[in-house]
């Protein structure tokens, strides 16, 4: 969540995913779980800018970051923005990618362990969960405005690994950057980069990176685990 960016560009993101490892998945929420890969972009600074906030971008961002940390609470950020900013209000811009639900419903009724690790601010995260009723599938949520520390640092995935209480190498984890799937490659999670659905294979492997397009793609990726 927040200011980097995805890659569709080939580059190499480590060793491929072992499906053997799928009996717990950890899923990225911005741009896996949630439409929005760049919700700042996309909807934090349009909502600031509709409130009159006259803030440059890069100090939006700045405010952002350091309350998906935990540094301040969401209404602190909007007066940091200097707007009269309401989080249900907010939040109401986010919307869920496509399959979300029947794929975590599968997944579930698979035996699937469902997890969350987001880059996020911890009132929003807990407004679009109740909102979406993703807590009925998914019952652990790391989220760094609580862990105070932000995806790709080691000590995120360490996190995410202890509240599920199982090794690191147990765990697929699924995210748009390719950042973040490397570092938690070198956590020892195995992962594996998500991309929208689209018109090529479902689960490619090109130029030495393992993709997977589309929420029911990953079902039947674990499926066939």
């Amino acid at each position: 969540m927040g200011s980097e960016s995805s890659t569709g560009n080939g580059r190499a993101i480590g060793q491929p995913v072992e499906a053997a490892k799928c009996r717990v998945v950890a899923l990225d929420a911005m741009g896996v779980i949630y439409r929005s890969a760049d919700d700042v972009t996309d909807l934090l600074v349009p909502y600031a800018r509709s409130l009159g906030c006259r803030l440059e971008e890069d100090r939006i961002l700045q405010a952002y970051v350091e309350c998906s940390l935990g540094e301040m609470t969401s209404s602190e950020l909007w007066e940091q923005l200097g707007v009269a900013g309401d989080d249900a209000e907010y939040c109401r811009g986010h919307e869920l990618n496509d399959g979300v639900l029947d794929s975590l419903e599968r997944l579930e009724a698979a035996g699937v362990t469902l997890a969350c690790l987001s880059n996020d601010v911890s009132e929003w995260s807990l407004l679009l969960r109740s909102r979406f009723g993703l807590d009925r599938y998914i019952r652990t949520w790391v989220i760094s405005g609580d862990i105070r520390v932000r995806k790709p640092d080691p000590r995120a995935y360490d996190a995410l690994a202890r509240a599920l209480d199982v090794a690191p190498r147990d765990i697929l984890f699924v995210d748009d950057r390719a950042k973040n799937v490397q570092a938690a490659r070198a956590a020892g999670l195995s992962s594996i980069l998500y991309e929208p659905a689209g018109p090529a294979l479902d689960v490619a492997r090109e130029t030495g990176r393992d993709v997977v397009r589309g929420m029911p793609a990953l079902v039947r990726l674990v499926e066939a685990s």
